[in-house]
């Protein structure tokens, strides 16, 4: 009885501990969200208002109106959809070969990995520079192409790890059986390491869409996203419009929301696919 207790109490402690984490990570987007329906008399109120009593869309109707967020929205979508696409197509096979023909001996992958740890602002001024020798600024292949530049190294690095928890037999048996080489890792390869794909993909697009020193430093107007709304609508010469800068946000945030929960089943199997090994 003494254990099962000790046990219980363990569990217990926690749960709560689990749940005070839960509390603090979305305590922010819940507050993020109740203020975008918030009447602005509720902005300044003592105590703070945690849930309107009385619901408004008006800062969403400005936020689309006013502010007209519809290109923006566009554009993210335009832009985080084209890398994620480009880094899935380029990185696959490069992770493929490096994983099973040990292409560039064990420090590539490293190398590749060391790009990544460059911060976007120590190349900003270089880029922009760039771009304007090859009239890509302002332009989605010159965002598009930035972008590819940070996440490929990262993504390569992820597949990696999930191609080398495929026992090569698999592969093995497949050509044996007549499959060709590409055909081998379509059929067979792909669909085991498809929760991992998912993961990398997920991850892609969301740190795209959060992006804001890249799209900051090589967009003007009709390339600007999401990001550049938001921080627009939290500065002006009269003050802050919390209220437009909450639904800016939260617009911000749901679509990123949607996708994980929706893919949350091959988030956590592809989270766990490249960490265990045998």
């Amino acid at each position: 009885k003494k254990i099962k207790n000790i046990e219980t109490i363990k569990n217990t402690l926690k749960y709560i501990v689990l749940i005070g984490i839960l509390i603090i990570v979305l305590f922010p987007i819940f507050w993020v969200i109740s203020t975008s329906f918030k009447l602005p008399n509720d902005f300044y109120s003592s105590p703070p208002v945690w849930i309107p009593s009385e619901i408004t869309f008006d800062h969403y109707y400005k936020l689309f109106t006013t502010y007209r967020a519809s290109p923006y929205i566009i554009n993210s979508i335009i832009i985080a959809s084209g890398v994620t696409i480009l880094v899935m197509l380029l990185t696959i096979p490069a992770a493929y070969s490096m994983s099973r023909y040990r292409i560039g001996g064990k420090k590539l992958p490293f190398w590749i990995l060391s790009f990544r740890m460059l911060p976007p602002v120590a190349v900003v001024i270089p880029l922009f520079l760039l771009f304007i020798q090859l009239k890509l600024i302002d332009t989605y292949i010159g965002l598009i192409l930035s972008y590819l530049v940070f996440h490929i190294p990262f993504a390569i690095w992820l597949l990696i790890s999930f191609f080398k928890d495929i026992p090569p037999e698999l592969h093995e048996s497949a050509m044996i059986d007549g499959c060709t080489e590409v055909g081998a890792m379509l059929k067979i390869i792909l669909p085991l390491i498809s929760p991992g794909i998912v993961v990398v993909s997920l991850f892609t697009f969301i740190f795209t869409w959060n992006d804001l020193v890249l799209v900051l430093t090589l967009s003007r107007g009709r390339t600007k996203t999401l990001m550049l709304l938001i921080a627009s609508t939290m500065q002006s010469p009269t003050g802050i419009f919390f209220g437009v800068a909450a639904a800016s946000a939260a617009i911000g945030i749901i679509p990123v929301f949607l996708i994980t929960l929706f893919l949350q089943r091959y988030l956590v199997k592809g989270l766990t696919l490249g960490g265990v090994k045998g």
